[in-house]
């Protein structure tokens, strides 16, 4: 058999790796067990001194105890890892928990100095404002998806720059090749979330960055049942960080979660290709629907970035997630779309196979004025839309009951 890393991207997904032959004659499962154990047992105790190292006499992955890591997790973090082209990952409990460990190996401390983009996701903002800003990070958010992000982070000259690859709820995207190359001339460490792409469109070590982070429970689990995060990073020393991080925190993925992470896994090209064929075909609807004042989607040529989408993304995906302004610009227009979907589901989350809706200035974005909403281009008639992988007729039938 070839060499696993030459395998296409979309084999990797399916195999995570390759399978191990038994030389016996009791087989070995096509998918692997789901190891729930606590602790596991070693030979003697200089076996198990070993084993506290992390590795056996003969160099394999040895485990002690659930928190330092077990082999449903590490199985998964293999293939993140192969996928995401960073020499190792490490899984976490939530994409907040994941978060907060990429930032703390990526060296945030009192008197350094963070530039993130002011589109963060809500939390990733309060865990800067509550848990470092509080400790003397300087916090300096900016528009990371302006032209000028470059020019700022050689301006600020930071100690960490973080970014998403897609902004919620309008979609705007990075350039993470300018991004990482300004990083790199001010010796800034790069962090980036790249939830909303995978990395089935984008991979951003391959453009240079440090640390990629994902919320697992968007779209690489993908089915609305398991709840997780990780880190792939591009150094051997901030890998050893991360496990560090992880044990001590204690943020560890549980195996059952890890299980069914891996299952989405395997099939996420096939579940990107038809979120972005579906999303594509719906912001073209919504785009002539005489209800709807605009559409924020990367790959509608008006976008003011499908330029940098087309060059940065897999050719002709540009990902199930968009936007859309309502004519009537009220919270009672939205409000009323909402209530009168039937099979679009009203959910503060996204990257499910459903198609799901959310009111950024109810869910993600309620913590601000209507000011500040309308300062980011969030209007009270903003919808967030994350297409699913129905036919995707039946999902532009049900956004033009609703909206009539």
């Amino acid at each position: 058999m070839t060499d696993a890393s030459s395998w296409h991207l979309e084999t990797q997904f399916v195999h995570g790796r390759k399978h191990q032959r038994n030389p016996g004659n009791s087989g070995i499962p096509t998918i692997s067990p789901i190891y729930a154990s606590t602790t596991y047992l070693h030979g003697n105790a200089e076996a198990l001194d070993q084993a506290f190292a992390g590795t056996t006499p003969t160099g394999e992955q040895a485990y002690v105890y659930a928190r330092q890591g077990n082999p449903s997790a590490c199985i998964l973090e293999d293939a993140l890892a192969q996928v995401e082209h960073g020499i190792g990952a490490v899984t976490f409990s939530s994409g907040m928990a994941a978060i907060h460990a990429a930032l703390l190996v990526a060296g945030l401390a009192p008197n350094t100095k963070i530039v993130a983009s002011q589109d963060l996701y809500g939390a990733t903002l309060s865990l800067l404002q509550t848990v470092f800003k509080p400790v003397g990070v300087q916090i300096v958010l900016a528009d990371l998806c302006n032209a000028d992000a470059a020019n700022l982070i050689r301006g600020e000259q930071p100690d960490v720059v973080y970014a998403e690859t897609l902004s919620n709820p309008l979609v705007k995207l990075v350039d993470l090749d300018a991004l990482s190359a300004a990083a790199q001339e001010v010796g800034a460490v790069t962090v980036v979330d790249n939830t909303f792409t995978t990395p089935y469109l984008v991979r951003p070590i391959d453009h240079g960055f440090d640390l990629v982070v994902h919320s697992m429970t968007k779209y690489i689990g993908g089915h609305g049942d398991s709840t997780a995060g990780a880190v792939i990073s591009a150094r051997k020393a901030q890998l050893d960080s991360l496990r560090s991080y992880a044990t001590i925190l204690g943020a560890m993925l549980s195996p059952f979660d890890a299980h069914l992470i891996m299952r989405g896994l395997r099939t996420l090209p096939l579940r990107m290709e038809r979120h972005s064929l579906n999303a594509l075909q719906v912001a073209h609807f919504l785009q002539q629907h005489s209800a709807v004042s605009h559409v924020y989607y990367p790959g509608l040529p008006n976008h003011p970035q499908h330029t940098l989408a087309t060059k940065l993304l897999r050719p002709e995906h540009y990902g199930g997630l968009l936007s859309f302004d309502l004519k009537d610009q009220s919270r009672d227009a939205a409000f009323r779309f909402m209530d009168r979907l039937q099979l679009c589901l009203p959910a503060t989350t996204l990257g499910d196979i459903f198609s799901l809706v959310s009111y950024p200035a109810l869910s993600s974005h309620r913590t601000l004025t209507e000011a500040e909403r309308r300062n980011m281009g969030i209007t009270e008639g903003c919808i967030r839309l994350a297409v699913g992988i129905e036919h995707v007729e039946d999902i532009m039938r049900d956004l033009d009951q609703a909206l009539l």
